[in-house]
Parts: structure tokens; sequence; C-alpha cells
């Protein structure tokens, strides 16, 4: 009995090192080349000027954005105001997906700590790859300002 559970324990230690492993090579794959464009997308994206961000956009995101609410939503996070620093980018995972636009695509998500003027934020933000280049398919963003600018006195 004894035996067992220590085999159990080991092997579930191993399982726990090996996606520990597998999921570090995959972040570091990633980083090589999504920390480059998120650190030149993101100071579009936060210019509050859908002008700057729609090229950056997948056509679904396009779509979502150029709708009366994704209008409003973007407003909403320029309240944020100048984006003054960007903290280091962290992975989060990947998933394959069709695109009717773009055909079959590469999702890949990362959460990154952003500094703006009125505050600190946290984006998550969703990469889309072709195979050739990064797009924006969904982001957002997540900060204290909001909270404080939706309470009632």
């Amino acid at each position: 009995m004894l035996k067992r559970s220590l085999m159990f324990f080991g092997f579930l230690i191993a399982g726990l090192v090996v996606y520990s492993l597998w999921y570090g090579i995959k972040a570091d794959r990633y980083d090589e080349t999504v920390v480059p464009y998120l650190g030149s997308a993101l100071p579009k994206l936060t210019s509050w000027q859908y002008s700057q961000l729609k090229p950056l956009l997948t056509p679904q995101a396009q779509i979502e954005f150029d709708s009366d609410e994704g209008q409003t939503i973007f407003r909403l996070f320029s309240k944020l105001g100048r984006l003054e620093s960007i903290g280091t980018p962290e992975y989060l995972g990947n998933r394959s997906e069709a695109s009717d636009q773009l055909g079959e695509i590469e999702v890949v998500a990362y959460q990154v700590p952003l500094q703006f003027e009125s505050g600190p934020g946290v984006i998550k933000i969703h990469l889309a790859s072709d195979g050739e280049r990064y797009y924006i398919h969904h982001f957002g963003i997540q900060s204290e300002i909001f909270a404080a600018n939706t309470s009632t006195d």
C-alpha cells in the first residue's frame, strides 16, 4: 500500500515537472515574437485613437469595435489617460482557432501590467497569428479607476 502511494505521488510530481517544462518552453517561444509586438502595439492601442488601433485588429475585432457598444467601451478605456509605462508581459496560454477572414489562426493570450496617468491597470490581450503577423483579436483592461467611477455615494 505504501509502495503504491509513493509511486502515485512520484508520477504526480513527475507529471507536474514535465508540464511546467513544456509550459515554459511554449512561453519562451512566444515571448521571442509577442513581447516585441506588444511593445509596439500597446502604445498605439492606448493612444485612444481608433484610427491607430484599427489596423492592428483582426477583421472580427474590427466589426466588434465598429459597433456603438465597441466605441462606447473604447471611450470608457480612454478615461485611463496617457500610458506612462508597460510592465513585463506574462504568457497565459494559446489555442488554435478557425477564422472566416484569416483561416486557421493561433490565438495567444498575454497579461501585461500598465501604468496610466490615472493609475495602474492590467490588460489581458489575445493576439491572433496567421503565421505571418500578429493581430489584436480581443482585449480587456482592468483598473480600479473603473470601480471608482461606477460606485455611487
